[in-house]
């Protein structure tokens, strides 16, 4: 099956990625601020439609990456996105998203392939899994890595981290 291309050869529009993640929460306007204030994140111009009053539809760019986001119906259950986003400064961001109600689900960690992660629930209940990537590691060396000791640990805090939040919620 082939797909529409545009002039510019591409299946998708300027802007957008093939793949766009939603977020959908009580309170969209609040959520679009949240990550404004934690990822620099900016809502896109002119993408806001009002179903009443309530978001029916807002557009922000994360991270390079066009995200859509909307008020969820009052009736629904909760739906969390789970995201993930390589920072510059995860200390920073950490930072940032506690000092506006975010909890703090994971302590940033090293782990072995060369990454720091942490995780974050913000006040709407979203995941945010953080990364900062602090070295590249050979395939070789990422076997003997995961070996260690240390490295054993992190990974069984950052799993039992993960298990004790969705075991608990929100």
């Amino acid at each position: 099956m082939s797909e529409a291309q545009n002039d510019a050869g591409s299946v998708t529009p300027a802007g957008y990625s093939r793949v766009a993640p939603w977020i959908i929460s009580r309170d969209t306007v609040a959520e679009i601020d949240f990550l404004g204030a934690v990822f620099d994140a900016e809502e896109r111009a002119g993408s806001r439609v009002m179903n009443g009053d309530r978001v029916g539809h807002a557009e922000i760019d994360l991270a390079g990456m066009a995200v859509l986001l909307f008020d969820s119906d009052p009736e629904w259950a909760p739906t969390p996105a789970h995201m993930r986003v390589y920072v510059d400064d995860l200390q920073r961001t950490l930072r940032a998203a506690t000092e506006r109600g975010g909890r703090v689900v994971t302590e940033p960690t090293e782990l072995a392939f060369g990454d720091v992660v942490a995780r974050f629930r913000d006040p709407q209940g979203h995941l945010w899994w953080i990364h900062q990537h602090v070295e590249d590691v050979d395939p070789a060396e990422l076997g003997q890595r995961l070996q260690q000791e240390a490295a054993v640990k992190a990974m069984i805090y950052v799993g039992d981290t993960l298990k004790q939040d969705m075991a608990h919620g929100r």
